[in-house]
């Protein structure tokens, strides 16, 4: 089986120039405190899943704030083996992510939801278009064996619907996950996962969301209160939708985010050149330069390289630096 762990080694002078790269893999067993926001090994730091054409998953490690360079953060750096049947101990279970039709998953990850081990799990819809729970094993990736179905409730969309899913921690104050989806034209919040089970299905709006984009459900303007951002996929605007609290949680308003009238101040214009064109995918991540301000992963359109956003409270920004020069236009799913 191809090692867990990766550990990227520089040298700094006293001026804070960096050396070249050392890298060693080796495995490692998890650490004894819970992963972070989208942390799925222990160090505290975002790391991305991407699911590749061939149907292999794999888990691309997330690099940390260099304290020597100020605004620094989210580089990303070897992507290695992320899921694995447990009978023979192979990787890359075949037709599992990806079917023999090319059908691909819908994966997202944020933090520990079951069984509560500290270690960062993957939600997925499976080609068979079933809902599952994939726990994480503490090493960067997840065993297929072990799954759960996830159940529903009543009035939730039927997964086979699902166009996005967008994992978002505890966003409501409950300290249960939620989870942000889209089925057709259709915004969606899943909110109180307990028991392999998400408690309620909030329709957030029905009619607009066949050419809209969730970004992030997150504080984006650091009041404390979890916001909404989003793009128009044709035109390319990104908005804020700065959410209300909540009653006696410490937790979004879902009905703030609901629609613009709802919310602080409307649609708030976040940023331009979003179109899907442009950009295939826009993945909001947590704070990584540290800067209060979540930041984002985003694939361009044109050399499918990955670019990093750290946004300010009023504007996504340029794109800071690239952070993988690869070519990822064939990527089936990012989360």
């Amino acid at each position: 089986m191809s090692p867990r762990f990766r550990v990227h080694v520089y040298a700094y002078d006293a001026h804070g120039n960096q050396s070249l790269r050392g890298s060693y893999a080796f495995y490692l067993p998890p650490r004894d405190r819970a992963d972070g926001p989208m942390d799925t090994g222990g160090d505290g730091i975002a790391d991305l899943l991407v699911l590749h054409p061939d149907g292999k998953l794999r888990n691309c490690a997330g690099a940390p704030v260099n304290p020597a360079v100020p605004g620094t953060g989210g580089e990303l750096y070897n992507c290695l083996a992320a899921s694995y049947v447990t009978k023979d101990k192979k990787i890359d279970p075949p037709n599992h992510w990806i079917d023999a039709a090319g059908t691909a998953s819908l994966i997202a990850h944020y933090n520990d939801t079951y069984p509560g081990d500290g270690s960062t799990d993957l939600f997925a819809v499976t080609p068979d278009k079933r809902f599952w729970l994939y726990p994480g094993d503490g090493y960067g990736s997840f065993n297929v064996d072990e799954r759960i179905e996830v159940r529903l409730p009543a009035n939730a969309p039927a997964p086979s619907t699902w166009t996005q899913l967008k994992a978002v921690g505890d966003v409501t104050g409950d300290k249960l996950p939620d989870l942000a989806l889209r089925a057709g034209t259709a915004f969606w919040m899943l909110s109180g996962y307990t028991g392999a089970t998400f408690q309620t299905a909030t329709l957030m709006e029905g009619t607009a969301w066949a050419r809209r984009d969730i970004v992030n459900v997150a504080d984006m303007n650091k009041d404390g209160t979890p916001d909404l951002l989003w793009r128009n996929l044709d035109n390319g605007n990104m908005y804020v939708r700065h959410g209300k609290p909540g009653t006696g949680v410490r937790g979004v308003d879902l009905e703030s985010i609901k629609v613009a009238v709802n919310s602080l101040n409307g649609d708030v214009p976040f940023g331009t050149t979003w179109t899907e064109a442009n950009i295939t995918s826009a993945i909001g991540i947590p704070d990584v330069n540290k800067d209060g301000v979540p930041d984002i992963w985003a694939r361009f359109g044109d050399t499918g390289n990955m670019k990093l956003y750290y946004p300010s409270t009023d504007n996504t920004n340029a794109p800071v630096r690239t952070v993988l020069s690869v070519d990822w236009r064939g990527v089936r799913a990012l989360g």
